[in-house]
């Protein structure tokens, strides 16, 4: 994969509109790299059914770098501050965007109270009331501050367009959640303020972002599997954690749905209550949120580019494509490989969205997202590639077209070959290191865009 940002970032530091223009004359692709753009603390969202930093699964396998190592480690020695908050592993991404503001500015999670009205559960989440992970950035939302802290966010899987819907609600806000509170005569979260000024998320990165949905959603909604993947998912994952631990680190943020461990209450008595609750069969959750057909759901398309904020993403590509159908690759997870195989042969005529993109960009997947689904939202994307396992900076300049990125849309820098969902991430890596590279270069790109 290349990427354009050898002149990028002489562009952006002299503040020039986005255009294509040759690099100076004796200055190298190295000597650009050398000169940061921005230095904004950078937030990691996790996926669905991931956890945060602070809560390891298990107590020792971290969601970005899996038992052996901490990726993030690797990105803070890049010389950022960077913070993963904990979201709801199976909630929609209305809920995990308010959850990581509340993190982030350490406030008292707030869904809104139009959200909370409409699908009938508490309005109030979990209280983080002077514990910002944040501060700087927390700062931006106290009254009388003059200052302005941007940050940076890095996506993987559903924590893409969780990301895209944290920078919607800080660009644009709310007016349905604004025109609630009023109504109910009570201050609203900052995060639906629709008086907002500044832009606050300076870059957005995603990996194996999804985008547009994922076919294996619609699959199983429409062969009514859902029910059995939730509780599957809940048994093996959530059940395994809670015998480990007896505080339930792997945290599923249900408690403003009334979904809860009660102290004395078994588990399996938990899980039950979880699956047959008006949570699951609600459009206010992870599955719901992630199927190709519920993307033109007003409660999903509303969501919006901010035309000042520097959008990137990276597809993980782990099937090979042969007469009109992607298998996976004999590298795949075989955790992933009967979803990479589902993907790679799925046909559905009741979602036209299908056809918007050639049939290889739709089966072509990582296991659990379509290249067409990771390279962005169905408002169009930006494609040009750059070597994203480049080893050096001036490798990584060197692979730079001609061009720089655009603001306000996705700049697709390419696929990653023979890496799945799970391991563009390293959480099952064995061995150390094989994505330090990977994650050095996602650094140098959101640290090249220039206040």
């Amino acid at each position: 994969m290349k990427f354009q940002l050898d002149t990028y970032l002489l562009l952006s530091a002299c503040t020039v509109a986005v255009n294509a223009v040759p690099v100076p004359e004796g200055i190298t692709p190295s000597s650009l790299w050398a000169e940061r753009g921005n230095n904004y603390p950078t937030v990691f969202l996790h996926g669905i059914l991931g956890w945060g930093e602070d809560a390891p699964l298990l107590g020792f396998l971290n969601y970005f770098g899996g038992a052996t190592q901490n990726l993030l480690d690797v990105a803070r020695s890049q010389g950022f501050t960077v913070v993963s908050p904990h979201m709801g592993p199976l909630s929609s991404n209305w809920e995990r965007a308010c959850e990581a503001f509340a993190q982030l500015t350490g406030l008292k999670t707030d869904y809104g109270v139009a959200r909370s009205t409409q699908f009938g559960h508490a309005r109030f989440g979990e209280d983080w009331t002077g514990n910002a992970t944040l501060p700087s950035f927390a700062a931006n939302f106290q009254l009388g501050s003059t200052t302005v802290i941007k940050i940076n966010l890095v996506g993987h899987s559903m924590g893409g367009p969780t990301a895209r819907m944290l920078t919607h609600l800080l660009t644009f806000g709310s007016q349905a959640e604004m025109d609630a509170c009023a109504s109910a005569k009570t201050a609203c979260s900052p995060l639906f303020w629709t008086n907002k000024t500044e832009t606050y998320v300076h870059s957005l990165l995603t990996l194996s972002g999804v985008h547009q949905g994922s076919p294996v959603a619609d699959y199983l909604h429409a062969t009514n599997g859902l029910y059995p993947f939730a509780k599957t998912v809940f048994s093996a994952l959530v059940g395994i954690n809670n015998v480990n631990n007896a505080n339930l680190i792997w945290d599923m943020q249900l408690g403003h749905w009334g979904l809860k461990q009660n102290p004395g209450e078994s588990f399996l008595t938990f899980l039950e209550r979880v699956c047959n609750s008006h949570w699951y069969s609600f459009k206010s959750n992870a599955l719901y949120d992630l199927q190709v057909g519920a993307q033109s759901d007003p409660l999903l398309s509303f969501v919006q580019n901010n035309p000042k904020t520097t959008y990137f993403s990276v597809a993980g590509l782990s099937t090979n494509y042969l007469f009109g159908i992607a298998l996976a690759e004999i590298s795949t997870n075989l955790l992933l490989a009967p979803f990479a195989n589902l993907i790679g042969t799925y046909s559905n005529s009741s979602l036209p969205v299908l056809q918007t993109y050639t049939q290889e960009y739709w089966r072509n997947n990582d296991g659990m997202v379509p290249i067409a689904s990771s390279r962005g939202p169905n408002s169009g994307f930006n494609s040009f590639n750059v070597d994203m396992d480049a080893s050096s900076v001036s490798d990584l300049a060197n692979s730079a077209p001609a061009g720089v990125p655009q603001q306000g849309t996705y700049n697709y820098l390419g696929a990653v070959d023979n890496v799945d969902h799970l391991a563009i991430v390293g959480t099952l890596d064995l061995i150390p290191g094989l994505r330090d590279a990977l994650y050095i270069n996602i650094m140098r790109i959101v640290g090249s865009v220039a206040p």
